[in-house]
């Protein structure tokens, strides 16, 4: 059998919208643990768990997952260390006792309305290389790249 040479496309990085959008996400959740969430003691996936919660309170914990693109065992060990710390808690599914609702705790609130000052600092600084036309069109192509690429 031939080995066949295998060399990857030539991608400038500068157009290699993934790897981009992975630096700035890796910047970001730096600079946010950094300047927050080490002093309250929660990790960037604790911090996820608790904004989309916020939103959208008593989710079981696939749609978690899905929503923060995250294994379900992965978020199940999360849960299990948030539970711990008394920032979440679990309860059965009032019309199906075979599944559980995780629900924030006032712990839980508490954390993440201190970590968010510094979050919402963190965004404010990135967003302000674009005009506010530019940051509603981010927005909307994010949108839809986030439809497309995670249904």
């Amino acid at each position: 059998m031939l080995k066949e040479d295998f060399s990857p496309p030539n991608l400038d990085l500068d157009r290699n919208f993934a790897f981009q959008m992975a630096s700035i996400i890796f910047r970001l959740e730096q600079d946010l643990r950094d300047s927050s969430l080490r002093q309250l003691d929660i990790t960037y996936m604790h911090f996820r768990v608790l904004q989309y919660l916020l939103d959208e309170d008593g989710k079981k914990i696939g749609e978690i997952a899905k929503a923060i693109v995250a294994r379900p065992p992965v978020l199940s060990r999360v849960i299990d260390q948030m539970e711990q710390r008394k920032l979440v808690r679990r309860n059965p599914d009032a019309n199906d006792s075979r599944l559980t609702r995780v629900y924030l705790t006032q712990e839980g609130r508490d954390k993440y309305a201190q970590a968010w000052p510094a979050a919402h600092k963190i965004i404010h600084y990135a967003l302000e290389a674009l005009t506010p036309e530019e940051q509603e069109s981010f927005s909307e192509c994010l949108r839809k790249i986030g439809d497309h690429v995670c249904r």
